[in-house]
Order: C-alpha cells, then sequence, then structure tokens
C-alpha cells in the first residue's frame, strides 16, 4: 500500500502591498515630524529649567553653629552642580534631535514633488540644510566629567 500522493500546493494567501504604496513613503509625514522636533525642542526647555525650581543651595538654609554645615554645603553645592551639569546635557540631546528631525522633515519635504513649488522645494532644501549643517558647526559637545 502506497501513501497517497500529495495534491496540488495551496495558492499563497500572503498580503503583498500595491509597489506604488510602498514607493510612495507613507510613513513620513512632514507634519507629523515637525510636531515631533517641535516637541522635544520644548522638552529640552523645560529639562533644561528643572534645576532651576529647586534653586541652588543658600548659606541660610544650614545651622552654621554647627561644626560640619561647611563640609554639607559644599557637597550639596557639588550635587546640585552635578544635577545641572546632567540636565544640560540631556536638554542638548533633545533639543538637538528636534532641530535635527526639523531639518530632516524639510529636506524630505523637497524632495517631494508632488505637493510644492519649485521656489518652495528650494527653500525647504536650504532651510534643512542650513538647520543640519548648523548642528555639525555647533559641534556635539556632550561631555560629562567624573
Amino acid at each position: 500500500m502506497q501513501a497517497p500522493l500529495p495534491g496540488p500546493p495551496a495558492q499563497s494567501t500572503m498580503y503583498h502591498p500595491p509597489q506604488q504604496a510602498m514607493m510612495s513613503g507613507g510613513l513620513f509625514s512632514l507634519h507629523k515630524f515637525l510636531m515631533i522636533g517641535v516637541i522635544l525642542i520644548l522638552l529640552a526647555t523645560f529639562v533644561s529649567i528643572l534645576p532651576d525650581f529647586g534653586g541652588a543651595p543658600s548659606q541660610v538654609d544650614y545651622d552654621t553653629e554647627d561644626t560640619s554645615w561647611s563640609e554639607k554645603f559644599a557637597k550639596d553645592t557639588e550635587s546640585h552642580n552635578d544635577f545641572e551639569r546632567v540636565m544640560g546635557t540631556i536638554a542638548t540631546i533633545l533639543g538637538t534631535g528636534g532641530v535635527a528631525l526639523i531639518g530632516y522633515a524639510f529636506i524630505r519635504e523637497a524632495y517631494d514633488e508632488d505637493t510644492t513649488t519649485p521656489a518652495l522645494r528650494i527653500t525647504l532644501l536650504i532651510l534643512g540644510a542650513v538647520m543640519l549643517l548648523q548642528l555639525l558647526g555647533s559641534g556635539f559637545d556632550v561631555s560629562v566629567s567624573v
């Protein structure tokens, strides 16, 4: 007795999106990238002012009759300075990311031939290039000293 022969192969039900939909770049939206960039810049502004909410240590807050008040004050001042430096670094990273996203959105939109006039395309391209070159020109000084 032999095993039955296999029938014809079943047709694939895998979905294949139209080629035009794959090439249109549906994940990119100028408005989405601009909003994310602006939100990152606003978040960077908020993070950069966080150390000011508590303020730096003041000598008035310490009992000067205690013999170790100056050591506590120096330790708290150093801790506050470290907090300012870390928050400044995080704000720089967030702000740089926001400006980079906006610059990328402008350059990407400049290459979209369907929605803009040639003058607007050139303006967007120049603006995006200036924004990205400004990031490179300012230097990425993200150093954390120990």
